[in-house]
């Protein structure tokens, strides 16, 4: 018995002073690893609520582009911190870093298209060639901007239909924004018939501009003299109208033009 107590104190002397090396061997390496995790993890906060303010407030950057690039710093310093952790322990980290290389390279590979739509959307969001309530026209597609996303953007057609177009469709495509500058130049097409003076049709319709309110004074109107195709005049008729509304505009100026001049031979096309 005192030969078996003996050995239980030997053994347990021997582990203790086993762990008793290792703690000290170890011990202050483990725990600089995990203060580099603390710091990190406190650091990405940190820096997450940094980039989000000044991104918003100072350089008024969209919402959704605020959150994505804040969310992106704070996770490039955790990714940085815990390989800093990892290196404190000793770990390999060429190793690791290899292999999340691989893996990142075979995910991005099997998400190209949606990688594409993102880095698109990054684009869209930072050189705004459109916003939300804009009316657009790209690759076919054409509506008012609802919302702008990092992988689609949703836009409203004039008949009411709801398309998502993907953020690539938009950025490989040229835009045209229908809404950004505030006037519109619209053009309409007259016919003058014979008998009538195109200095006479002219002065009419300046006349017809002038009463109509959608029609802005700058910059002026004009008319031009275009071509006589069997003995018609044809006048190219030019005015300016606020963006917003410029349809109806051009249909108010038609139904005037037409009933003003319609029974004197003159009569209003406009172009393709």
């Amino acid at each position: 018995m005192e030969k078996q107590a003996g050995h239980l104190i030997q053994t347990a002397n021997a582990a203790f002073g086993y762990i008793t090396d290792f703690a000290l061997n170890y011990g202050f390496t483990f725990l600089g690893a995990c203060a580099l995790l603390v710091i990190g993890i406190i650091a990405a906060k940190m820096l997450e609520r940094w980039v989000r303010n000044t991104l918003s407030k100072v350089f008024a950057f969209d919402a959704t582009l605020t959150s994505f690039l804040s969310v992106l710093a704070r996770y490039t310093v955790l990714a940085l911190s815990s390989v800093a952790a990892l290196t404190q322990l000793g770990v390999p980290t060429a190793s690791i870093i290899a292999a999340l290389g691989a893996i990142g390279l075979a995910v991005g590979l099997a998400l190209q298209g949606t990688l594409q739509n993102i880095a698109a959307g990054v684009m869209l969001l930072i050189l705004r060639p459109f916003e939300v309530d804009e009316h657009v026209f790209a690759n076919g597609i054409s509506g008012t901007v609802s919302t702008l996303g990092l992988f689609a953007t949703e836009l409203k057609t004039d008949e009411g239909l709801i398309v998502f177009a993907p953020n690539s469709t938009l950025w490989n495509a040229a835009i045209t924004n229908h809404s950004r500058n505030k006037a519109r130049r619209v053009e309409l097409e007259i016919d003058v018939g014979e008998g009538l003076s195109p200095e006479q049709v002219q002065t009419g319709l300046m006349k017809i501009l002038a009463a109509e309110k959608s029609v802005l004074k700058k910059p002026n109107a004009e008319t031009l003299f275009s071509a006589i195709d069997g003995g018609i005049s044809q006048l190219t008729l030019r005015f300016w109208t606020r963006s917003e509304g410029w349809q109806r505009s051009r249909s108010a100026l038609t139904e005037a033009i037409n009933k003003s001049l319609g029974k004197k031979g003159v009569s209003v096309s406009t172009p393709d």
